[in-house]
């Protein structure tokens, strides 16, 4: 039995960093959700509201984020290393803030038409943040490991995928610029919306290098 094993067995189980590591995956992804959604409708009118219920997820990751760190102050043993829950804990509220920047971009450049790259990246990030979910969840138990490695590839694959969409958008924006400002609004909203995969697979290679230190 390795050092790490026989330590996980001896050292208290607090639970509620996972709990609270879960509800910060779940609000990921239901922000995503919301993002993806609306742009869909195709109706500008409704893209402030998608902001207010946006702020509210951004609001929910931060409180979730500062209880994790205040938990982690006052617990002396934690079920995982907590710089690993820092990380993790961090790179998941980035990417609510990162979709939470793209919707208030929207609103504040006020788009009426949604490019359909756009809407190619903002369906990636669902599929990525759903990942995000099972491997969150997963670190509990550690117990499938083929099934977390294929969720970490299937991250790094939708990262790619996500760049060759943000290139090719880029091309087609500068390929006749007319509007200078309207190339400078669309370059921003394609660029947070790219990171935000970024920070996807970010989780994804916490949770991998988490889960090779602990199994």
């Amino acid at each position: 039995m390795s050092l790490n094993t026989l330590l996980k067995w001896l050292k208290p189980r607090e639970m509620v960093f996972f709990d609270l590591l879960e509800g910060a995956a779940t609000n990921v992804a239901a922000a995503a959700q919301l993002l993806d959604r609306e742009l869909r409708t195709g109706d500008p009118g409704r893209f402030a509201e998608m902001r207010r219920e946006m702020k509210e997820f951004e609001h929910k990751g931060d409180e979730i984020t500062h209880e994790l760190i205040d938990r982690l102050n006052l617990v002396f043993v934690t079920p995982i290393e907590r710089e690993d829950i820092l990380q993790l804990t961090h790179a998941l509220d980035d990417v609510v803030d990162r979709l939470d920047t793209v919707c208030e971009r929207i609103v504040l450049y006020r788009i009426e038409t949604v490019m359909p790259a756009l809407m190619q990246l903002t369906s990636n990030i669902v599929e990525g943040t759903g990942e995000l979910v099972h491997l969150v969840k997963a670190l509990r138990t550690m117990s499938n490991i083929k099934d977390i490695r294929a969720r970490i590839l299937h991250c790094h694959v939708l990262e790619n995928q996500a760049d060759s969409v943000y290139h090719a958008a880029l091309a087609q924006i500068f390929e006749n610029p007319t509007d200078p400002i309207e190339l400078i609004k669309w370059k921003e909203l394609l660029s947070f919306t790219e990171d935000a995969t970024d920070r996807i697979e970010l989780v994804a290679q916490v949770v991998g290098s988490t889960v090779m230190k602990n199994a």
